[in-house]
């Protein structure tokens, strides 16, 4: 029973995320307005400042700058109406900066590459081909993240805010679960020896390893 309620709440949170990103490329692409317009703009930085109190480390610089991105909207709403392009392309872009940095600082040399890591914690001991196999994952990932953000800017550059906006929140979730399907089957084609995990258990390790406690374990 509790493991049904847990897949049910994950489904929500899904499906919730889908809708979202779908009204958002909807009221852009129309250039809607009204309270379906505000809520869909304000939604994105109300959740944030809810995720800084309950789980960041250092609140107040959070807080400060989520502020100033909030008066940086503002603005761009009332003057030029383009408050929820603003929103959508800097979530966007923060999430895959921050993905790429996140992901791509393990690649160094005398690091353990991140999907390692997470592989290490789910199944203990790596073998060599296993090893191999999460290190070049890694690198794909860092490869997606660089272009989903050079797509994002060429597109906003060169393209309609509404073909911007197809890319930044329709294909963004179907792109991503592309790049879970092709790493399965990379590692079921090229490295058959290596254990597998499921989407969540990855979702899962990533949130643990982002962690304060785990960061700060980390550290000691």
């Amino acid at each position: 029973m509790r493991s049904a309620i847990g897949w049910a709440w994950k489904a929500l949170v899904v499906l919730a995320c889908i809708a979202y990103e779908y009204s958002v490329y909807v009221s852009v692409s129309n250039a809607q307005s009204g309270l379906l317009h505000t809520i869909l703009l304000w939604l994105p930085l109300v959740v944030l400042a809810a995720w800084i109190m309950v789980r960041s480390g250092n609140k107040l610089l959070w807080l400060a700058a989520l502020l100033a991105v909030a008066a940086f909207v503002y603005v761009m709403e009332h003057e030029a109406r383009l408050g929820l392009p603003v929103v959508s392309g800097i979530s966007h872009a923060a999430v895959y900066l921050f993905l790429f940095w996140y992901f791509g600082r393990t690649l160094v040399r005398g690091r353990e590459p991140l999907i390692s890591r997470f592989a290490r914690r789910i199944h203990g001991v790596l073998d060599p081909e296993t090893s191999l196999f999460t290190r070049n994952a890694t690198l794909a990932w860092c490869v997606f993240f660089a272009v989903q953000l050079m797509a994002s800017a060429l597109l906003f550059a060169f393209a309609s805010i509404g073909a911007w906006s197809l890319f930044i929140n329709v294909l963004n979730l179907p792109l991503v679960a592309l790049m879970f399907v092709g790493q399965f089957v990379y590692r079921k084609v090229g490295y058959p020896g290596s254990p597998g995990a499921s989407v969540w258990q990855a979702v899962q390790a990533f949130t643990q390893d982002t962690s304060p406690s785990s960061n700060s374990a980390e550290v000691r």
